[in-house]
């Protein structure tokens, strides 16, 4: 189940606010959002099973738990959940790993990340992309998001090379200062 990040945001900023309700509210949501990610994690690992996936799960409510202070609003709830996730997962098949339960550790590259969650992470992206003028954004989407090399986009937007890494450099430089400042606006 998808929980919008607007909603998480809400339930992360109101439990840090003191909000109990919110804040319990906000651990069953996380549980929802990842369970299912921890599972999809440990199948593409071949290891793990619904033991396991649980002591996951409670591994990551515990690192929201006694890392919350560290969450910065300005970025997306869902992507800090996930990359706890992730890692906590990590943890998982390294632990199993020196326990003598066999994973080659190069599986572990395998884990970053699904192509779902690419898809989430490049959705936020581009949000955060729509902060830029077209000028900026158009060159940084294509080489950053879409994976076109230098070449390839400054021939599709009709600019030289040189132009074309000068625009993602600004763009680079005006997302730094929209999200360095911490409140967001440039």
């Amino acid at each position: 189940m998808s929980i919008p990040e607007s909603q998480l945001k809400d339930l992360m900023l109101r439990s840090m606010a003191g909000d109990e309700a919110a804040y319990r509210s906000l651990l069953d949501a996380i549980a929802r959002l990842v369970r299912g990610h921890v599972g999809r994690l440990l199948s593409r690992a071949r290891a793990g099973n619904t033991a396991d996936a649980e002591d996951i799960v409670q591994d990551v409510l515990i690192a929201v738990h006694t890392r919350r202070h560290t969450y910065d609003a300005a970025y997306p709830v869902g992507a800090w959940v996930h990359a706890i996730a992730r890692h906590k997962v990590i943890d998982h098949l390294r632990a199993r790993a020196r326990t003598g339960s066999s994973l080659p550790i190069d599986d572990l590259e395998d884990l970053l990340p699904a192509p779902e969650e690419a898809a989430d992470a490049v959705w936020d992206v581009a949000r955060v992309l729509d902060r830029l003028p077209p000028a900026l954004r158009s060159p940084f989407a294509a080489v950053k998001l879409e994976g076109r090399s230098i070449a390839e986009a400054a021939r599709t937007a009709g600019m030289s090379e040189t132009a074309l890494k000068v625009a993602i450099h600004r763009g680079m430089k005006r997302l730094s200062r929209i999200f360095g400042s911490g409140n967001g606006v440039a």
